[in-house]
C-alpha cells in the first residue's frame, strides 16, 4: 500500500525479528498521517531516507527493548536515516528552520549507530520536544 509518492507501508512496518507486524486500521491510519505530514516533507528536502524503525506492535517492541509507551506501537513514529544528506544537517533543519509539528525528534547515538526519532504530536504531552540521546541519557538539543 502506497502511502506517499516515496512510502509504502510495508518499509514502515520491515522488523529483523521474525515476528509478525501487522498493524490495524488505527495504525495504518497514524502511518499515513506519518509519512504525509512528516516523513514525505523531510524526504523532499533531504532526498532518501532509510526507515531504521516504524510501526512495531507490542510483541516487536518488547523485542527490540522499545519503553511500553512507544509511540511506534500506535503507529506515530519513525526511526529515520538520511542516505544523500548529513544527517545533523537534518536533524537541525527539522528542528529549526522546517516548521514541521512533529511531538518528539530525537537524534540518537547508539552503539556507534545514529538515526532520527521523528514523531506525531501528541496529546496531553508536551510537543516540538527536540533532544539528543547517547544511549544512556537525554539532552535538550540545542
Amino acid at each position: 500500500m502506497k502511502l506517499t509518492e516515496n512510502f509504502m507501508l510495508k518499509e514502515l512496518c520491515r522488523t529483523s525479528t521474525g515476528l509478525p507486524n501487522e498493524p490495524g486500521m488505527i495504525e495504518r491510519a497514524n502511518l499515513k498521517t506519518l509519512a504525509m505530514s512528516l516523513l514525505q516533507p523531510i524526504r523532499d528536502r533531504a532526498g532518501e531516507l532509510q526507515i531504521s524503525s516504524g510501526f512495531r506492535c507490542e510483541a516487536v517492541n518488547k523485542a527490540v527493548g522499545g519503553t511500553a509507551n512507544s509511540q511506534h506501537v500506535d503507529g506515530a513514529a519513525a526511526d529515520i536515516v538520511p542516505v544523500e544528506a548529513d544527517i545533523d544537517e537534518v536533524m537541525e533543519w527539522i528542528v529549526k528552520e522546517s516548521g514541521l509539528q512533529f511531538g518528539q525528534c530525537i537524534i540518537e547515538n547508539v552503539k556507534g549507530r545514529r538515526w532520527i526519532h521523528i514523531s506525531l504530536p501528541r496529546f496531553s504531552r508536551p510537543n516540538q520536544v527536540a533532544m539528543r540521546y547517547d544511549g544512556k541519557e537525554y539532552k535538550a538539543y540545542a
